[in-house]
């Protein structure tokens, strides 16, 4: 590929953690390739998105720092190289195809002569416009001289197990986005209750405990794979059960192919809707006990959790044919070779981000991961970051674990006080620098249901039984698997609450911006651990006493600052929203906080980017959502502002789009608000 001279001012681009310097390499022409990076000064207006257009630039995906991914036809650059507003163009080169990670790896194997003789499983992505993969995995398996057959092709991507050496022959291959190290998923292992003040209740009003609401749970199984043959803790609660696993075994009974041998599953389900039972170690149950269930079984024969082609095929069947509108998930790939922090990922973090984008009243739930300390292991005494992968996608709801109030007297047991977040919690910020986990919620000493299967794990000494139901048992389990699940049925909840007050459909956004926002952040701990804070259940839902507005902000009145919730309209490029806060009738001693979250679509950027403000129009000052209270955030689409003291008079939230992808006409977003005593450190209910 011949070189053209970079403009003076071009600047380096980063991608996958390949860097290229346009002073070294800037191509001349698009003779070799139909996809470009082209490189803006500013975000791009309307009218310079139709310019592009007009000169056959198709719009893929925001790399992030003014970065577009394009398709683009012909080969002369020029045209484009001309106009005003773009800083420079060039190819989007093959190297960036191979992330810096397995690059590093190939090294390492070549060092030790493995580079040809070792084969890895790769997952070979496409450009969006690739229609016929099969035809491309017909090319690869002649370039790679992989077997054919052995090859896992659908409609995006090709699974394939080929030595680390033969990367960029596939690389060559136009057609191809990235190439991503395959990593194989693991399960990521009432007092809880009472930590985030479950159950919830509005003033004058019952107790609000699931009712009507359905929870999908993808885990390992559920006790002997029986709707009606089930422990006691379940009857009644189970509404369907969905082989993924071992859906092909045929040499099994349907109920062998969703039991669950090793406990996992049962455990999560008992967390979400188990019936409250007089135990041995006091009342458990669940935290939604009037919810229902659906439970895909994801473990394998060899008792390994499948590697779904499309993670999406996972949702659809609860969410279609069960009218599930929650998703709990408390599985997730763990750290990449080397104990590296995995990126998102082209294959289930953006699967997860579509589902919710094409289904707004989807809530996708993921477990944070239990890779901390293992992380960890490469710099004793650090503590760097460790989400990555499906926990990383920006539409679910990430959850990482806390400590509990519950001690056993086992000395084999360690203890961790509620205030503070379990050792093994993967800690964020995310390789895009994206704050996750978004909350946190106990999820250490966790009694719930145990499986009555025989292989069921001995995961602890520590267990419950019943007088009442002789023969079964409660186990105790810790882990980010086991506070995912709380936030599931905290997230029914929630739901409940908004159908009765006239919002049948809530989106998703709302329940995950009304969780957020009630949550209690952690005293003398930072972001990375616990996010936005720990759940609490009595907050989110004191948010919620009115009715969700839906407006545009313009002719409303000054709003109550001590909660609520807004549903905003699609903001296009350059628009804002406005409402107005009254403050707080006795704001001594409170913190007015404010969150706003929207469905971004896929990729690892943020496509389409709305920012958060509030203002006091008196003074002038304005606080910002996001990494910085005094800069607008590029990175996230979740944003906050903590005004602290709350502010005495009126203050303007204000929503701007400032960009939208492409040809993308609009984003809409939700707001949930809130002026209440920050948490101190005690574990009673504040006013």
């Amino acid at each position: 590929m011949s070189n053209a001279k970079a403009p003076t001012n071009a600047q380096s681009i980063e991608i996958n953690g390949r860097v290229v310097k346009p002073t070294e390499h800037y191509a001349r022409d698009a003779r070799e390739t139909e996809h470009i990076i082209i490189t803006v000064k500013d975000v791009l207006t309307n009218k310079q998105k139709v310019t592009l257009l007009d000169k056959n630039v198709e719009f893929q995906e925001d790399l992030g720092n003014n970065n577009l991914l394009c398709r683009y036809v012909p080969t002369d650059l020029t045209p484009l190289r001309s106009l005003d507003f773009v800083k420079q163009v060039d190819v989007y080169r093959n190297l960036y195809k191979i992330p810096a990670a397995l690059e590093a790896l190939a090294a390492e194997l070549d060092s030790e002569g493995k580079l040809e003789s070792e084969a890895y499983p790769i997952d070979v992505m496409v450009h969006h416009e690739v229609t016929d993969v099969e035809a491309l995995a017909d090319d690869v398996a002649r370039a790679t001289a992989v077997d054919r057959s052995q090859m896992i092709v659908t409609s995006d991507q090709i699974r394939l197990e080929v030595e680390l050496g033969k990367l960029e022959r596939i690389a060559a291959d136009d057609r191809v986005r990235i190439l991503q190290e395959v990593v194989t998923p693991m399960l990521l292992d009432d007092q809880a209750k009472r930590i985030v003040f479950a159950p919830a209740q509005l003033t004058n009003e019952s107790q609000f405990r699931g009712k009507d609401q359905t929870i999908a749970v993808c885990d390992s199984g559920f006790d002997l794979g029986s709707i009606e043959d089930c422990h006691p803790a379940f009857s009644g609660k189970i509404a369907g059960l969905i082989a993924i696993g071992r859906d092909s075994d045929t040499n099994k009974t349907e109920a062998e192919k969703t039991d669950d041998h090793k406990g996992h599953g049962t455990h999560v389900c008992g967390t979400i809707v188990g019936r409250e039972i007089e135990t041995s170690q006091g009342l458990v149950g669940g935290i939604a006990p009037d919810a229902r269930l659906v439970v895909s079984s994801l473990q394998k024969r060899n008792g390994d959790l499948i590697n779904v082609k499309q993670i999406r095929t996972l949702y659809e069947v609860p969410y279609k044919a069960h009218n599930a509108r929650i998703f709990s998930n408390s599985w997730g790939n763990g750290l990449g070779t080397g104990r590296r922090q995995l990126p998102y990922d082209d294959k289930d973090a953006v699967g997860i981000d579509k589902f919710v984008r094409d289904n707004p009243d989807a809530l996708v739930i993921f477990s944070a991961g239990n890779n901390n300390l293992n992380r960890n292991q490469r710099a004793p005494g650090t503590q760097e970051p460790s989400i990555g992968s499906q926990a990383a996608a920006k539409n679910c709801l990430t959850v990482g674990a806390s400590g509990s109030t519950r001690t056993i007297d086992d000395s084999r047991l360690d203890s961790i006080g509620p205030n503070y977040i379990c050792s093994e919690s993967s800690r964020g910020p995310t390789l895009e620098k994206r704050i996750k986990p978004d909350i946190v919620a106990p999820g250490f000493n966790i009694f719930s249901v145990h499986t009555r299967h025989d292989c069921g794990e001995n995961v602890s000494g520590a267990e419950a039984t019943s007088k009442s139901f002789p023969g079964v048992k409660w186990k105790l389990r810790s882990g980010t698997s086991h506070a995912t699940p709380l936030v599931s049925g905290c997230a029914a909840i929630l739901r409940e609450v908004l159908e009765s007050k006239r919002c049948p459909n809530p989106p998703a956004a709302l329940l995950k911006a009304v969780l957020i926002n009630g949550a209690d952040r952690l005293p003398g701990i930072d972001t990375g651990p616990q996010g936005f804070g720990r759940v609490n259940l009595q907050s989110s839902t004191s948010m919620l006493q009115i009715p969700p507005i839906s407006s545009t902000g313009t002719g409303l009145p000054p709003l109550p600052s001590v909660g609520g919730t807004l549903i905003g309209p699609p903001l296009r490029h350059g628009e804002c929203l406005k409402i107005t806060l009254a403050p707080p009738a006795n704001p001594e001693g409170l913190e007015l906080k404010v969150t706003m979250v929207y469905n971004d679509l896929s990729g690892r950027a943020i496509q389409n980017n709305l920012n958060l403000a509030v203002i006091d129009e008196t003074t002038s000052e304005t606080k910002h959502g996001g990494l910085s209270e005094d800069d607008i955030d590029v990175q996230n689409n979740v944003e906050q502002v903590v005004w602290h003291p709350a502010p005495k008079r009126e203050v303007v939230v204000r929503v701007s789009a400032q960009k939208i992808l492409g040809t993308e006409t609009a984003q809409d977003f939700v707001l949930a608000w809130a002026a209440t005593k920050p948490f101190g450190g005690s574990n009673e209910k504040r006013a």
